[in-house]
């Protein structure tokens, strides 16, 4: 019953976007995981290939829809952040030089997202390529279908 009032409220772009987002998030997390330092965005260019792709067989541009994909993927990046703010609060030296590195993470913090963001357009952009290629019909998104 929450489900499909859920579905009513997200637009489709939305509901292809947190699909492939959902799929990449466990990838992101793990390649985090297990390096400890770096965040690989492999796995969300290949969610939003995918949903760039379905959404574009509906009718749907697959530029946003990646875009929106990769955001939700990246959020691994908000651990990644919270493991830095923690060590550089925990080093020693004057308060001044942890308060401007902290200032550095906050700043980093959109560039991730933003890089992620590009990465999950770029998907969705060549998702939506293929489709077309494919021969899909372009269908309205609210044809039903």
């Amino acid at each position: 019953m929450a489900l499909s009032g859920l579905r009513r409220r997200l637009s489709a772009r939305w509901r292809y976007a947190l699909l492939g987002g959902l799929v990449a998030l466990p990838f992101t997390a793990l390649s985090y995981a297990q390096s400890g330092e770096e965040l690989k965005l492999g796995a969300v260019f290949w969610a939003a290939l995918l949903v760039g792709y379905l959404a574009r067989r509906r009718g749907l541009s697959g530029t946003p829809v990646g875009a929106r994909a990769g955001l939700v993927g990246a959020l691994p990046v908000l651990w990644q952040v919270g493991d830095i703010a923690t060590f550089v609060v925990g080093l020693g030296g004057p308060a001044w030089f942890r308060t401007v590195q902290l200032a550095v993470v906050a700043v980093v913090v959109p560039l991730a997202f933003g890089l992620a963001a590009v990465a999950g357009a770029l998907g969705g952009r060549l998702g939506g390529w293929l489709a077309e290629r494919n021969g899909h019909p372009r269908r309205p998104a609210g044809s039903g279908a």
